[in-house]
């Protein structure tokens, strides 16, 4: 899955993407072959189709270990 480090650089990301959004700076991915952003951890991918801040943190939640209760 992912490390503490990793979640927290992609949290991290994520808050500087809700100050662009604040701002009304809207960021946009090139125009590649695929349709969607990726963040790949070993075998797991969690696809970001809307680079947005929120989208970031649902995809971290997505790679966080779940814990045993």
């Amino acid at each position: 899955m992912i490390t503490r480090a990793q979640a927290e650089a992609l949290l991290t990301l994520a808050e500087s993407l809700e100050a662009c959004e604040r701002l009304d700076i809207d960021l946009h991915l090139p125009q590649t072959a695929c349709d969607s952003a990726s963040i790949d951890v070993g075998d797991h991918v969690e696809f970001v189709d809307d680079f947005k801040a929120v989208t970031v943190r649902l995809a971290v939640n997505a790679l966080i270990p779940k814990s045993e209760t």
